[in-house]
């Protein structure tokens, strides 16, 4: 139900429900109930959107390790303002320069048997210990990976029942802030109901953040160490045994053009391997991709108060986990959340006004830059959009999760004929005003409304420009009923 259809039901239940007979006020005033009015207008009306919602961070960018390894020394603070390039971190480079000289080692050995592929006289005896040594560097290769398939961290299954736990813990989150938000604007905050609403809502929180820790830290289930050394073993005793099946066929080759082709394989691939672990230790220091502040991502497993710690010296890292997040807080996009019944009005480009509540009296001028297509579920079992406005060149201090209202300028229609808001009425579908006839009476008058805004209504059909139409008040109007207009 968009917001302009709960205002118009709004006011319509207010006539409804608090009725006064008017019977009374005409004896009490000896002409009439009084009333207030308005006048018919022709104005520009300016058709909006508004949706509340809250600041999110527009450019955000992960800072990944390498290789798997552990920090050495972290440079900044959570929280902390860094510029591109900054460094962040620097991970233990100890593995990573014995990696490069077993590299070397390893280039060395191919370069020296693509030299020597040119000898010619190959033995019988030659040809009879490379045979033996495939058969010997098979074998290992296959316990090499029997080795590996025994290293392995938590099954598929128990990552999608953390998952599921984790998602409905989140859910059950969301819906204890709405209802604690809800409590604050109907009871105050020093309500019991608000302050039980505001415990409700830590204990979600709690428990969504337990949740959380617990998926995080099995799919980061620190294996990494165990299974790289697992596989970079069986990866050599593979490579072993594809450097003993090359020697066999360089020994049983009678052409020594193909003992030199397969030489120079293998050198390329020792070059390859050397370009990798070179790279890996160029990188062992981790930097800011971008200008913004870095946010520290939670690494390892939970201690014993079930809170996964954030990066430090020590804490152990691998390629698939960021253990930093550089976010342009300078960048901001307010992200509103636009009713079903209103998002097919929204086009990206169109100016639109926000309001913080961190800000109250500020207006930040911005345009809508993004339109979600996906729906989301709200607390009380709406659907909502997401609506992304740019949050730019603000000159305040906004912060990422700051809350507000975003007011979208849909359309503009001139010399249109309006009425308040407060002189609509509504039964069975049917819209209708009590027009003032005389100054002293009313007339039921069905109207055909066009667009409507948080404060007025355009009327297409049934009134004319200086009519004068009764507002909403406790009092019960009826047709033909006399009033008298309070100036």
């Amino acid at each position: 139900m968009s917001k302009r259809t709960k205002i118009i039901i709004a006011v319509a239940a207010l006539v409804a429900v608090v009725a006064v007979v008017a019977v009374f006020a005409i004896k009490a005033g000896g002409g009439g109930v009084q009333i207030k009015t308005a006048t018919v207008a022709e104005t520009n009306l300016g058709v909006t959107v508004s949706a509340s919602g809250k600041v999110q961070a527009g450019s955000r960018t992960d800072v990944y390790p390498p290789t798997a390894g552990t920090i050495a020394v972290v440079y900044v603070s959570d929280g902390a303002t860094v510029t591109a390039g900054q460094r962040l971190a620097k991970m233990d480079t100890g593995p990573l320069e014995l990696a490069v000289k077993q590299a070397k080692a390893g280039l060395k050995q191919a370069q020296a048997a693509y030299d020597n592929a040119d000898a010619t006289g190959v033995s019988s005896a030659d040809v009879t210990a490379a045979r033996a040594n495939v058969t010997a560097s098979k074998k290992a290769w296959g316990s090499a990976k029997k080795a590996a398939s025994a290293v392995s961290g938590p099954s598929q299954a128990t990552l999608e029942v953390a998952a599921a736990s984790k998602e409905a813990a989140k859910s059950a989150y969301d819906n204890a802030i709405a209802v604690h938000d809800a409590a604050n604007a109907a009871y105050g905050s020093t309500s019991p109901t608000t302050a039980l609403a505001a415990t409700n809502e830590k204990q979600a929180k709690a428990a969504y953040l337990g949740a959380k820790a617990k998926y995080d830290s099995l799919k980061a289930t620190d294996t990494s160490s165990a299974k790289s050394s697992a596989n970079a073993a069986t990866s050599q005793a593979y490579a072993a045994y594809k450097a003993a099946q090359a020697s066999l066929g360089k020994a049983l080759a009678a052409d020594p053009a193909s003992q030199k082709s397969a030489a120079n394989a293998a050198v390329i691939s020792a070059s390859k391997a050397l370009e990798l672990a070179e790279n890996s230790l160029n990188d062992a220091t981790l930097v800011a991709p971008i200008d913004g502040t870095v946010f520290f991502n939670a690494v390892g497993t939970p201690g014993s108060d079930g809170k996964t710690p954030l990066p430090s010296k020590g804490s152990a890292v691998a390629p698939q986990a960021a253990p930093f997040s550089v976010v342009d807080l300078g960048g901001s996009t307010f992200v509103a959340e636009v009713d079903e019944a209103d998002v097919d009005r929204v086009r990206v480009g169109m100016e639109a006004d926000i309001t913080l509540d961190s800000f109250p009296g500020d207006t930040f001028k911005t345009k809508v830059t993004h339109i979600n297509s996906a729906a989301q579920p709200t607390a009380t079992g709406g659907t909502i959009f997401p609506v992304e406005l740019a949050m730019k060149d603000t000159g305040k201090n906004v912060l990422i999760g700051m809350k507000g209202d975003a007011t979208v300028k849909v359309s503009s229609i001139p010399s249109a004929l309006t009425i308040p808001l407060e002189a609509l009425f509504n039964e069975n579908g049917t819209n209708f005003v009590y027009k003032v006839e005389g100054g002293t009476k009313l007339v039921k008058i069905t109207i055909t409304i066009g667009a409507t805004t948080d404060t007025e209504v355009e009327v297409i059909k049934g009134l004319a420009k200086d009519d004068v139409v009764a507002l909403a008040s406790p009092t019960t109007y009826t047709d033909g009923m006399t009033v008298r207009v309070q100036n």
